[in-house]
């Protein structure tokens, strides 16, 4: 389980994969991975780069009603809180052909690879004992991709997003520890009269 700085170690576990694969592919290896959004950035950037921009993130409602879970230590805690992030990858760069080709290498590494493995990830979020986050390409209709680029008032760039699911955010409180129920007492009694 993450901490409260979980959001951010995935953020930069994502950016060093990708990272990796940029400087293996030759003519663009030089690229550089940002983290702000392509507002941000600017058009006006004098290298080639790719935009790795956390604009959303979500509840993963189908974990939000887990039972708590009883620690090592014999504390009983809360479920992690599940959170998905989306991010919007972005490529920018001098001409249309180079900012595809950019935008390619970023697709065709995050399709290969696609959980977080232990070589990129944080090392705060190795040995977590949570299953491993997902990597997925998340299907926009370019309406939601309008609005997206609207809301940065920003003309639409060729960009794609990607969900990564689930991140777990551990919680610092306790549940209090109570013995089980062994008897249950049931009373009943008549209504008498109704007021």
């Amino acid at each position: 389980m993450a901490d409260a700085a979980g959001i951010s170690h995935v953020t930069e576990s994502l950016r060093a994969l990708l990272r990796a694969a940029i400087a293996a592919s030759g003519a663009l290896s030089t690229a550089q991975v940002d983290l702000r959004s392509p507002r941000e950035i600017g058009a006006a950037s004098s290298q080639a780069l790719l935009s790795l921009w956390l604009y959303r993130v979500t509840r993963l409602d189908e974990l939000n009603n887990a039972p708590p879970v009883r620690r090592p230590d014999g504390r009983i805690v809360q479920r992690p809180l599940p959170l998905n992030l989306h991010f919007l990858m972005t490529p920018i760069a001098g001409d249309a052909l180079t900012a595809q080709r950019l935008l390619g290498i970023g697709m065709q590494a995050l399709h290969q690879e696609p959980r977080l493995n232990a070589e990129f990830l944080h090392t705060a979020l190795i040995d977590s004992g949570d299953s491993p986050i997902g990597i997925h390409l998340e299907p926009q209709t370019l309406e939601e991709a309008t609005r997206i680029w609207h809301a940065l008032h920003q003309p639409y760039q060729l960009s794609t997003a990607y969900l990564l699911q689930y991140v777990p955010i551990e919680t610092t409180l306790s549940v209090m520890d109570a013995p089980p129920v062994l008897e249950k007492l049931t009373g009943y009694a008549a209504i008498e009269r109704v007021a």
